[in-house]
């Protein structure tokens, strides 16, 4: 019997302290976001000083709110301050909501600072996490400096697919040329291209299909010096 009453009592203790734990939470999470807002509308009308201090006690208020890590990095890394913006990046990594887009400031910033294989691996996560158009691009360019012509091609491929589906043509020419060159640079590694010798028949006809049309062989020789 006493047994059943300590479980009792310890079970009513959690009912007693779980919602008020909770609303302490919510509480100290509406005071960081409160803050955060302060900041963005300072910002916004050109208040640096102020939107430092309305940043900071956001983050100070509700560690794991990131996008108040992220905001106060950016403006820490405008102010002369990598070091320390590398620190608010790298915390506001952990939070889903700030993830992608810190993950691709903090790679700007290490590329910046020569620490090129860093900054890849950065901004790779922040493509997956969020295949942004203009984010898939950059990577693909610093994939070709890197002479990762396979990851390039992927990433070009990529590029191609989305710009035949939303019909922007300019970008599509682009794309397809952009393969067309990788494909060639990466024709050893390439385990689509690979294929062209292959005694399976559909890594043949894969192969052959994943060959760049006559317009792009074209238009890829004038772009050979």
């Amino acid at each position: 019997m006493c047994g059943r009453c300590a479980t009792l009592a310890v079970l009513g203790l959690a009912l007693l302290t779980t919602p008020r734990d909770a609303c302490a939470e919510s509480f100290v999470r509406r005071l960081a976001e409160r803050a955060l807002e302060r900041g963005v509308a300072q910002e916004a009308r050109g208040d640096i000083a102020q939107a430092l201090t309305s940043y900071d006690e956001a983050v100070r208020t509700d560690s794991t709110l990131g996008t108040a890590a992220l905001r106060l990095g950016s403006l820490r890394e405008r102010m002369g301050d990598p070091a320390q913006a590398e620190l608010l990046y790298t915390r506001a990594l952990a939070a889903p909501e700030s993830s992608a887009d810190a993950y691709y400031a903090r790679s700007q910033l290490r590329s910046l600072a020569k620490r090129r294989a860093e900054a890849l691996g950065d901004l790779a996560a922040s493509v997956a996490l969020s295949p942004q158009p203009e984010r898939v691009r950059v990577l693909a360019g610093w994939y070709v400096e890197a002479r990762l012509w396979p990851a390039a091609l992927a990433l070009w491929r990529t590029l191609a697919a989305n710009a035949e589906a939303t019909g922007d043509q300019a970008e599509l020419r682009e794309a397809r040329l952009t393969v067309a060159a990788l494909s060639w640079l990466a024709s050893d590694t390439d385990p689509v291209l690979a294929g062209a010798s292959s005694s399976d028949w559909v890594r043949r006809s894969l192969a052959r299909s994943a060959r760049p049309t006559k317009a792009e062989a074209q238009g890829l020789r004038k772009l050979t010096p």
